[in-house]
């Protein structure tokens, strides 16, 4: 009786310990923890957008972005730059009308300062630009670029759906 027990409680470790590294619990603050300039700079302005998740950007469009990749832009990117990190992303329209991809409005900031995008075709990284709509029921993959300092930085992208309506989703806040 003591193996099942035992086997049980271990299980049930396992449940909560994968739950809370996956983010499926609850967030909690410890007090008194310390936090760095780049900890803060994530945190002020909304909520958290891991790589990987499904961000509602509203109207029945979602966006899946993917953890971020460092690389060295080639002598073809525009602008010429030391450091980029790219994103693929795929674009969900679960709605009921197409969407046209080149609505997407996307901006970012490292270390609270707003950085360029930047287009290494080379390397993949052409934006969003020239994608068909993208009709209901469908999705398209597109990949992104921005310019980074040389050191790692807080990182934070930013969509908008419709430049002229809807609010800007933070759809990843972290570090590249």
């Amino acid at each position: 009786m003591k193996t099942v027990g035992l086997a049980a409680a271990t299980s049930a470790l396992v449940v909560v310990l994968t739950t809370s590294a996956c983010g499926g619990g609850p967030a909690t603050a410890q007090a008194g923890a310390s936090t760095t300039t780049g900890e803060k700079i994530a945190r002020s302005a909304g909520p958290l957008s891991r790589a990987t998740d499904r961000t509602d950007l509203g109207n029945g469009i979602s966006i899946v972005i993917s953890a971020p990749k460092s690389f060295v832009p080639t002598a073809s990117a525009s602008p010429v730059v030391p450091r980029g990190v790219g994103f693929d992303m795929t674009l969900e329209n679960n709605g009921t009308t197409p969407y046209r991809p080149t609505l997407l409005s996307l901006s970012a900031s490292a270390n609270g300062t707003s950085i360029q995008q930047v287009v290494d075709s080379t390397q993949g990284y052409s934006g969003v630009l020239g994608q068909d709509e993208i009709l209901p029921g469908r999705s398209a993959r597109f990949s992104v670029a921005f310019a980074v300092p040389a050191e790692k930085a807080a990182v934070r992208v930013d969509a908008q759906p419709d430049p002229g309506h809807g609010a800007t989703v933070t759809v990843f806040d972290g570090v590249a």
